[in-house]
């Protein structure tokens, strides 16, 4: 089978790339528009010649719907992931899939239970230019990997009201950033530091951080930092420098247009691309087309529950760094 209807579930932020990818998927159709807001959900629906619902449960019932796409708050993914699991239908959805390992866990369990993919969008690693420079990693273009370094600063700030239930700077940015150096490294780290401060008093004020560096070490050797900001004023700066024992591999930020100016005043470029939609627009595509892939062949599914969970856990670990003031040791393997 080569083509799957599929109900997208949420159309906010993340709902709204998902549905300019989906129109660009010959074997993916928009099969439901969901949300709880009804209006949303009609106007969207008119708009994709589709029926829309603020009610889940009427996907769900369709014996002709293949899978859901979860991009609801990140505070309901759990609930509605088992809920389309226990409706048979297989499930991409945004991270995180849940609070805790152990909900994370509970999702996995029931996808193997029903017998269907659940795959969780880590978009980065669809990213044309560093999954390229991760391939190059792998290969041996560097030679023994001794330095990673990875930025990712953010545009625009978030909402208030977005970052109240985000689950905090570690889960909801600096996740994509581990995930990330487990996809370049293919290695996991042995120790793991975390500084954090805040420049935004909003922030602050919810106990989350706005400012951050994460320092890893790994047993062969290898160091890695990660440093994360909520507010990057000139664009949305997302960078990743691989040094080894070879060379070093670069990927850098990308800009709209690539004219530069020269002149008696100096060089001009375009601006950075502002915010993530547009950074990582192929990226988005490209995790739908592997999610259609894992529909037809489950077992390719190319994000796995150790991937998710371990993530978690180094997440968790570096959050636990910060709150106490001191490295802290990680055992191998992660259980």
């Amino acid at each position: 089978m080569d083509h799957f209807r599929l109900a997208l579930v949420g159309l906010g932020r993340a709902g709204q790339f998902h549905l300019q990818s989906i129109r660009q998927l010959a074997q993916l159709e928009l099969g439901y528009v969901i949300d709880a807001d009804q209006g949303l959900a009609a106007q969207t629906a008119t708009a994709h010649g589709c029926p829309g619902s603020n009610d889940f449960s009427l996907a769900l019932s369709d014996p002709t719907l293949h899978g859901v796409i979860i991009a609801t708050p990140t505070g309901a993914h759990y609930s509605q992931i088992l809920q389309a699991l226990e409706a048979g239908k297989a499930v991409f959805t945004e991270k995180p899939l849940g609070e805790t390992l152990k909900q994370i866990r509970e999702c996995y369990a029931l996808a193997e239970k029903v017998e269907r993919p659940l795959m969780v969008g880590f978009n980065r690693r669809f990213d044309p230019t560093f999954s390229s420079l991760a391939a190059q990693v792998v290969a041996g273009s560097i030679g023994r990997p001794m330095l990673v370094r990875i930025t990712s600063r953010d545009s625009p700030l978030p909402t208030l009201e977005y970052l109240k239930t985000s689950h905090g700077i570690f889960h909801d940015c600096i996740v994509h950033d581990l995930d990330m150096l487990r996809f370049i490294t293919r290695e996991d780290p042995v120790e793991v530091y975390a500084v954090g401060s805040n420049f935004v008093p909003e922030i602050q004020a919810i106990n989350d951080l706005d400012n951050v560096l994460v320092t890893l070490k790994y047993k062969s050797g290898l160091l890695a930092t990660i440093d994360v900001n909520r507010l990057a004023t000139y664009g949305y700066d997302q960078r990743i420098e691989a040094f080894g024992d070879k060379g070093m591999l670069q990927a850098e930020n990308r800009s709209a247009a690539s004219t530069v100016l020269s002149n008696a005043e100096g060089v001009g470029r375009p601006k950075i691309e502002h915010s993530f939609p547009s950074r990582y627009r192929e990226a988005y595509v490209e995790e739908l087309r592997a999610f259609a892939r894992t529909l037809q062949v489950p077992s390719q599914c190319p994000i796995t529950e150790q991937d998710v969970c371990t993530s978690h856990q180094l997440c968790d670990a570096a959050q636990q760094s910060y709150r106490e003031q001191k490295p802290i040791k990680i055992e191998l393997p992660m259980q």
